[in-house]
């Protein structure tokens, strides 16, 4: 039987409901057809409405939205895009803004004001496009409290959308950032040019906002976890509401991952504090503790499982059970309803368990093991010494020598208390061959420090590395380097090649460092550097790894007297060579506070430097080393020169400070005195004598004397810093 003849069906009638001023939305147009098994008839089709931008790493738990979960409708999909107009206007925006070529800060916010203005009803074109989307972030990061308060309240009612939109989840990002720093402080900012009083008067406060956000949010929280975009900006929400540092190193790495674009922020005036605490209200606890609850709430153990091995779930489980862990209290993660609760449901945590069989595997899995990580770091005492001794203890020789599960193993050394630790120790010295023979020092290190630090005995590790990197003195450092399959110093022409052959792994550096610091195992380091032939260590110290190794040897130290007493000479007649080389300059450098204490060597070493001042000068780093070891004074004011390095300066100026702090003490007392003001100490004087006047300037300029010669040495990223500094 024929069809009626339609002209274009329904999306004909749409267009005239359109005209019409009807606001009837199909919502067909955004489901997917899937054609059913056996179906030859082109009507006999299933819908199936999929909500958001789902990946492929997206899990879906199926289960039913709730009732007034939010459903994108029409105008939410998709909001226009901008012409050739606007986007040649917003990159030249961004053009103006890398430039910073603005006269002052009023005429860089005129500029952003304006930009903000021509942006009023287009914010969700813009955020959702492809290269806008980046210079919105840029704007956002240079707008007022107010253009953000007035941009945030565009966003609402579509956030939902925004956050799953692959750029609009970014801007969103952003502006949560950036408007967390005013939350509480709109009485106290300006409102900008560009906003009448009334409309400033109408908008929301920066906590309103966010709890209108949180609750438009809420309703989806299930599904926001595993989404490919939404996941990173409910972190942020998250660590909004509840009042973490947004700069923090270890919760950076919980936001975002190492590939995502790092936009330049631009650049602010100079001496605007940077706030590093920020107004948390009391609304956010309760607000965060909604958006969790409505986050796991309808997931089970097994599905809140499947997100610790997720590559999008598991940094928000991370957040979860670190916000938990920390700000909720040690009795929240005993709760039935608790994130931990929830993953670990056994009390005891016994080894047979099936909350013992989920955390042994985790501890090996790539992305699993970060969430063993915080429970290791964040637990409460009582809960992780059980799960210290009935699951982790037992496998701590296994988890060492696994590339994964070996960084489980040094959180869990941090962790551990003196016996424990000695405990542990015990445990591990039987892998200590196999860990070097996979060159897996970074637990070496930890052990070592740990233990230093917790005096934990290490002579029989001592013992234990000697036997395995060599017992004679001049063998061990090298093997602990990899420096024994090292030729002569290269030549002019293969000199990049050796270099780049020479280069010492970083962790068997750290290693090396690690070793100086602990008070039982420094010697066996000290005895292998004053073994070692002189060739070999100037390589050590022209190599960028092994030189960090000489710099903490030459720091001093009350208890590193008499091998520095030893190991400088050792430098003699070769410090003008190591001036003029990149890496080896910083070692010139750590030889100035060497030689504290021990002014012969440091007088024969400015001599060495000073017979080769052209070479010197004429190289860059030569040049920095120069002005480092005072080689001016040293060569036209010999006894300020011998002042300065005996020390004598800064002696001065702490005993001028306190000959000050008596005198300015002493005139306070007599001021007080004779305006009749009570004090103790002082005998009261109407007026201070010419002798006490000119002791008090004398006392001023040998103050500002010896600040002006201390010295500012020029550091880089190959420097040590001094024990001491």
């Amino acid at each position: 039987m024929p069809r009626e003849k339609k002209k274009r069906g329904r999306r004909d009638e749409a267009k005239t409901n359109k005209r019409k001023g009807d606001e009837t939305v199909d919502t067909e147009s955004a489901a997917k057809r899937l054609k059913s098994d056996g179906a030859d008839d082109e009507q006999d089709y299933q819908e199936i409405a999929i909500s958001g931008d789902a990946g492929d790493d997206y899990i879906g738990f199926g289960l039913e939205p709730p009732p007034d979960a939010h459903e994108p409708q029409e105008e939410d999909v998709f909001h226009g895009l901008l012409d050739p107009q606007e986007q040649e206007y917003y990159t030249n925006v961004n053009n103006k803004i890398v430039a910073n070529d603005f006269e002052s800060a009023e005429d860089r916010a005129i500029f952003i004001a304006a930009v903000q203005s021509e942006t009023r009803g287009k914010e969700l074109k813009v955020a959702s496009s492809q290269s806008s989307s980046r210079y919105l972030e840029k704007i956002i990061m240079l707008s007022t409290a107010a253009q953000l308060r007035h941009l945030f309240s565009k966003f609402l009612g579509h956030l939902a959308y925004l956050v799953q939109h692959r750029f609009g989840s970014h801007c969103c990002e952003t502006l949560f950032k950036e408007a967390a720093k005013h939350v509480g402080k709109e009485s106290s900012e300006s409102g900008g040019e560009d906003e009448d009083e009334d409309e400033e008067a109408n908008l929301l406060t920066m906590e309103q906002l966010f709890l209108r956000a949180a609750e438009e949010l809420e309703p989806n929280m299930g599904y926001l976890l595993t989404d490919r975009f939404a996941s990173h900006t409910v972190r942020v929400l998250f660590l909004v509401l509840s009042g973490e540092s947004l700069d923090d190193a270890s919760v950076k790495a919980l936001l975002a991952s190492k590939k995502k674009e790092q936009l330049e922020t631009p650049i602010h005036e100079e001496g605007e504090p940077i706030p590093n605490k920020r107004i948390v209200p009391k609304t956010f606890r309760g607000a965060l503790d909604k958006l969790i609850h409505s986050a796991i709430s309808t997931l089970d153990t097994t599905y809140l499982r499947a997100l610790a091995t997720h590559p999008t779930g598991n940094p928000v489980l991370q957040l979860l059970v670190r916000l938990e862990l920390s700000n909720a209290g040690k009795t929240k993660q005993l709760e039935e309803n608790s994130v931990f609760k929830k993953l670990l449901p056994d009390e005891d945590l016994e080894d047979d368990t099936e909350s013992a069989k989920f955390i042994s595997g985790l501890i090996y899995d790539s992305t699993g093991s970060h969430l063993v990580e915080i429970f290791v770091q964040r637990l409460a005492g009582k809960t992780f010494k059980k799960l210290y001794k009935n699951i982790l203890k037992p496998r701590m020789s296994s988890m060492a020598k696994n590339d994964i599960a070996s960084f489980v193993a040094i959180r869990i050394l941090e962790r551990l208390g003196k016996d424990d630790l000695a405990e542990a120790k015990t445990l591990l010295l039987p892998e200590i061959p196999i860990l070097i023979s996979r060159r897996r020092t970074g637990l070496i290190k930890a052990l070592i420090e740990r233990c230093a630090v917790r005096g934990v005995d290490l002579q029989d590790l001592s013992e234990a590395l000697q036997a395995e990197y060599g017992s004679v003195a001049a063998d061990f450092l090298p093997k602990l380097l990899d420096f024994n399959n090292l030729g002569p110093t290269a030549g002019p022409e293969d000199g990049s090649k050796q270099k780049e052959k020479r280069r010492t792994d970083v962790h068997d550096s750290l290693l090396a460092q690690a070793l100086l610091h602990a008070p039982q195992t420094d010697k066996v380091v000290q005895d292998s550097l004053l073994a070692v032939e002189i060739s070999t260590l100037l390589q050590m110290c022209q190599d960028p790894a092994a030189s960090r190794v000489v710099q903490t040897a030459l720091s001093p130290a009350g208890s590193n007297l008499q091998f520095r007493r030893q190991f400088v000479p050792r430098f003699y007649g070769h410090i003008a060579t190591l001036s003029q080389d990149l890496t080896g300059s910083y070692v010139a450098d750590a030889l100035w506070t060497a030689t504290d204490g021990l002014h012969f060597m440091k007088e024969r070493l400015a001599q060495e430097l000073a017979g080769s001042e052209s070479d010197i000068r004429q190289s860059p780093f030569g040049r920095n080393v120069w002005k480092n070891w005072a080689m001016d004074s040293f060569q036209r004011r010999p006894a300020e020169w011998r002042a300065l390095a005996k020390g004598y300066d800064k002696q001065e100026a702490k005993g001028e400070v306190a000959v000050a702090g008596s005198v300015a003490g002493s005139a306070a007392g007599s001021g007080s005195a004779a305006t009749g003001v009570k004090g103790g100490g002082n005998p009261p004087t109407s007026e201070k004598s010419a002798i006490q006047l000119a002791r008090e300037r004398h006392a001023q300029k040998k103050v500002q004397g010896a600040k002006h010669q201390q010295r500012t040495p020029a550091r880089g990223a190959n420097a040590v810093v001094p024990t001491n500094a």
